[in-house]
């Protein structure tokens, strides 16, 4: 019989912890690895390329990863390599990776008229991150209106504030291209570089930078997230989940920004070099795209150790369930510290917000955040056998690949093919999620009555 518990409404939805007799995990997993190889194929193709250039099997393999991932890890400039075909095979992957290949089927079977079975409406649940399959498509649906919608408002206001610097037909292509890209939380850009005039007015720009940090932070929340808030006017509360996602959104971006410019004022570093308008808006950004995101206004490797390693630690965090953004997720670390703190204060459940976690979901984080570690190290430990290098710019790389930031510090074009296929598994990972793939390796959950007597053992 499945498991079933109450809503916070008190109607009773189906538990989708039992994955005994569900492959959807195993089709999700398919399906990008799908979508990758037909953006590989494509991305190898002589016209996705500029006239002088042409990408190899292992670099079109690594594009199609990063893009579908929504990583903006390269070995390859997008702009300086890729054609406008190229470019726009990417922003494909972007938008086909960001929203979920899923949800892309739904609109195009409703286009031909066909209903969705029972299966596609189970891994559809999942790629949303609800409980029922009660109007799951229409939910589908509302995701993509509301995603174009953003993304257009988004491009519309970054055309006008482009428009001057490269005329209207280049400001309105680039004004999307960035957008969709902002929103997805995939990192890539088509800036010439640190030292492109463009990305220097962008950097100075209050209006573009706002507007892209806004892009990245509705992308990092989560459908969940945003249609709470949309719908707080008629509700006048958000759910347990908002709640716990909103004050670690805030306290991340406060934070890590107030420690770059504090490591600014102490150590001279790349930040220096701007007016103090320029440093708190491009401190602000980036710890902003820190989240999975991964635009870059500033060179990464030019900042100091204590920037770095907060950039690791938000990268490693992440963002929301059924977002744009990897990592090990916003609610992850919140039921994490949550469970810290019942446990000090000596509550025997795990409490918040006048709510009770339960314990399978605490076992589950705890999971996440261990799998997520071992993976991790793991393999910046085999990057670090067939490489060498330094341990830190290769762990930033890698927890940059497993979180899908696409922040670099410049070491990825230098890999090995061996270390680029451990990014690409690593990227690959990122996006599905540790507990979705590890669901669908495991083959069936066991079941048994045996039950063993508890023995205590010491902790700490």
């Amino acid at each position: 019989m499945p498991n079933r518990f109450q809503t916070s409404h008190g109607t009773p939805v189906s538990s989708i912890t039992d994955y005994s007799e569900d492959n959807s995990p195993r089709k999700l997993i398919l399906g990008f690895a799908a979508i990758i190889f037909v953006g590989t194929a494509l991305l190898r193709l002589p016209f996705a390329t500029e006239s002088s250039q042409s990408l190899g099997w292992s670099e079109a393999l690594f594009t199609a990863t990063s893009a579908t991932t929504v990583t903006g890890l390269v070995v390859v400039g997008t702009a300086e390599t890729l054609s406008v075909f190229g470019e726009l095979v990417v922003l494909a992957l972007i938008q086909v990776g960001g929203l979920g290949f899923i949800i892309f089927s739904v609109v195009l079977l409703r286009l031909i008229g066909r209903h969705l079975a029972l299966g596609e409406r189970r891994i559809l649940r999942q790629v949303l991150g609800v409980k029922t399959s009660y109007g799951v498509v229409n939910l589908a649906l509302s995701v993509l209106v509301v995603t174009l919608g953003i993304e257009l408002l988004g491009a519309v206001i970054l055309f006008f504030s482009w428009w001057d610097d490269m005329g209207p037909a280049k400001a309105a292509y680039y004004a999307l291209f960035h957008s969709i890209s902002a929103f997805c939380n995939a990192g890539f850009d088509l800036f010439g570089g640190m030292e492109d005039p463009l990305l220097l007015a962008s950097r100075r720009s209050f209006v573009v930078t706002i507007v892209l940090a806004a892009l990245i932070t509705i992308g990092t929340m989560g459908i969940t997230a945003i249609f709470d808030v949309i719908n707080l006017p008629r509700r006048r509360h958000f759910t347990l989940h908002t709640k716990l996602i909103l004050p670690i959104l805030l306290a991340m971006t406060v934070v890590g920004t107030a420690i770059l410019l504090t490591e600014e004022a102490m150590t001279a570093n790349v930040l220096s070099s701007m007016t103090v308008g320029e440093r708190w808006l491009t401190a602000f950004f980036t710890v902003v795209s820190s989240r999975t995101a991964g635009i870059t206004f500033l060179p990464i490797q030019e900042l100091g150790a204590a920037g770095q390693l907060v950039l690791m630690l938000f990268m490693f965090i992440g963002g929301a369930p059924a977002s744009m953004g990897g990592g090990i997720g916003l609610t992850t670390i919140a039921v994490l510290l949550a469970t810290l703190r019942n446990n000090v204060r000596g509550f025997p459940d795990v409490r918040v917000f006048h709510r009770t976690i339960p314990t399978e979901t605490v076992f589950k984080a705890a999971a996440i955040l261990l799998v997520s570690s071992i993976l991790v190290v793991t393999i910046t430990i085999l990057i670090l056998l067939f490489d060498g290098g330094e341990m830190v710019p290769v762990l930033f790389e890698v927890i940059s690949a497993f979180s899908n930031t696409g922040y670099s510090m410049g070491i990825t074009p230098d890999l090995s093919q061996v270390s680029r296929l451990l990014i690409v598994f690593t990227m690959f990972w990122g996006r599905l999620g540790p507990l979705t793939l590890v669901v669908a390796i495991a083959q069936r959950t066991r079941r048994t009555q045996v039950v063993y007597p508890e023995e205590h053992i010491i902790i700490g």
